[in-house]
């Protein structure tokens, strides 16, 4: 199977040739990390890191996904939570405590906007790989992982358990060597990893559920669904 993607960026080295060797893999996932440490949501080196390490996981997911019924029909359907397709609008008149109110308040608090990207889906994989980029920040809402240097690194500890991605685990040691400003001493930090790590590892896969059918459901209700266990005290 082509694990190689479809779109790049020739001039910040992003381009991933099929049949790439595990080097070139590395050394391409480096690339896009090092664009993303500056644009966050770039539309090409965030899905593009994703495709450099983990495609094989992504398949094995899809594998498990079309055991089910539900996750047959989230890759046939292929939902998007792209910006295009969201009214951020509508979902903050929702009840609060409903999912779609708490997302829509999510951007108004952070002052960002939902991923957009031309990354192009042409099978299971790239669309799961996709999918996995769109739904991040409702993985903050329900996970209850803040946007700080510490919630973004928890996020990533769970998802590295709940997952199993390489690149979780490489921006995990990226953080522990280059002690980004925000993170807390050592000792706290590798703590709250540990734990973000389990949580994860006990929870429901995040890309099986179908967040956007669940707008109007309180966060609590989709947390039970993912079967997500309450943060541990601060």
């Amino acid at each position: 199977m082509n694990f190689s993607s479809p779109t790049s960026r020739i001039e910040d080295g992003l381009f991933l040739p099929e049949g790439a060797s595990l080097f070139t893999r590395l050394r391409v996932a480096v690339r896009a990390l090092k664009v993303l440490e500056k644009r966050p949501d770039d539309g090409i080196a965030a899905p593009l890191f994703n495709a450099s390490l983990d495609s094989d996981i992504f398949y094995r997911l899809c594998t498990e996904l079309a055991k089910s019924e539900n996750g047959r029909e989230l890759l046939t359907s292929r939902p998007s939570l792209q910006r295009s397709n969201i009214d951020l609008a509508a979902l903050g008149r929702l009840p609060e405590g409903t999912l779609g109110n708490a997302f829509a308040r999510y951007f108004s608090d952070n002052g960002i906007q939902p991923f957009e990207s031309p990354y192009e889906v042409r099978n299971d994989v790239d669309y799961l790989i996709k999918w996995y980029r769109e739904t991040h920040d409702l993985h903050h809402v329900v996970t209850g992982y803040r946007t700080d240097a510490l919630g973004e690194m928890e996020l990533q500890a769970f998802v590295a358990g709940n997952l199993g991605l390489r690149t979780s685990v490489l921006i995990l040691l990226f953080a522990a060597l280059a002690r980004p400003h925000g993170l807390p001493p050592f000792w706290k930090y590798a703590r709250k990893v540990r734990a973000a790590y389990r949580r994860g590892q006990q929870s429901e896969k995040l890309v099986s559920m179908r967040y956007e059918r669940s707008w109007e459901a309180p966060v609590e209700a989709v947390r039970q669904q993912l079967n997500i266990l309450p943060l541990a005290p601060a």
